[in-house]
């Protein structure tokens, strides 16, 4: 699914493209995707409208007509392009020749329209925590989160607690910083913690610079792969020597997703 980075990367390219100009026509090839508006309700509240902003919250994008704002969240393989494609799940035309497809392969990216106002009071927003390079994001508020017994990598993952961290970046934070992906958040010490609440901005705005991690479906808007995953320093690289010690990498399972990290390294107390 794509993180922080990746949706952060697609932000910014959309909006260099697309803020300012008018939506003309809306098409949606498939119903599933829309949650809570049918088309012709699409229809009516955007075209005509110009977009004026594309803001992000987490993994979320948001596309500000004015009165009203779609979300879209990608899910697992969503992916918006300027290049058209086959058999687009949603297409945006714009003025000045730009069109926005959309391609979904597994089907599971949704998008909501609601008043502008209450974009963030939507359910899916109004539950996240705080976020890395938002006000929220302080080492006060970390720390507060980090008082609980659940194991730091499966807090870390949490949406309702830190917002717009995934797999990858979990991996690469908590190896960063030293620390063994299954110790309880509240054995870390401060020391420990302002470590982990460092380098997790760190990695995000260099995957940021980067244009994200293709691993698996990523792609940028123009569709070429983003270059974060030549940086990556455990993630995916179970059996491989660490960069550090030159132990082996392993990989374990915790909530279902695939955990990397060096043993040695990130030895538990």
């Amino acid at each position: 699914m794509p993180e922080l980075p990746e949706v952060e990367t697609l932000r910014r390219a959309l909006a260099q493209e697309l803020e300012g100009k008018k939506l003309q026509a809306l098409h949606i090839y498939e119903p599933r995707l829309l949650q809570n508006a049918s088309e012709r309700e699409l229809r009516r509240a955007l075209v005509g409208r110009r977009l004026r902003a594309v803001r992000r919250r987490a993994k979320f994008l948001l596309l500000d007509f004015g009165e009203h704002t779609a979300i879209l969240h990608l899910r697992m393989t969503g992916w918006p392009t300027l290049r058209p494609i086959k058999n687009p799940r949603f297409v945006f035309e714009f003025s000045q020749n730009k069109t926005l497809y959309f391609s979904d392969t597994r089907r599971l990216a949704t998008l909501h329209l609601v008043p502008s106002a209450d974009a963030e009071k939507l359910p899916p927003l109004a539950g996240l925590g705080i976020e890395p390079f938002q006000p929220s994001y302080t080492f006060e508020n970390f720390w507060a989160i980090l008082q609980s017994e659940q194991e730091i990598k499966k807090l870390l993952l949490d949406q309702r607690k830190i917002a717009g961290i995934g797999n990858i970046y979990a991996c690469e934070a908590l190896f960063a910083s030293k620390i063994h992906p299954r110790r309880p958040a509240n054995t870390l010490s401060k020391a420990e913690a302002r470590q982990l609440f460092t380098q997790i901005e760190r990695i995000l705005a260099r995957a940021i610079a980067e244009q994200g991690t293709s691993v698996r479906t990523y792609r940028v808007l123009t569709g070429e792969a983003g270059n974060f995953q030549n940086f990556l320093r455990v993630y995916d690289r179970a059996g491989e020597l660490c960069v550090r010690c030159r132990a082996k990498i392993v990989r374990i399972e915790q909530g279902g997703r695939g955990t990397y990290f060096c043993p040695k390294c990130q030895a538990h107390p």
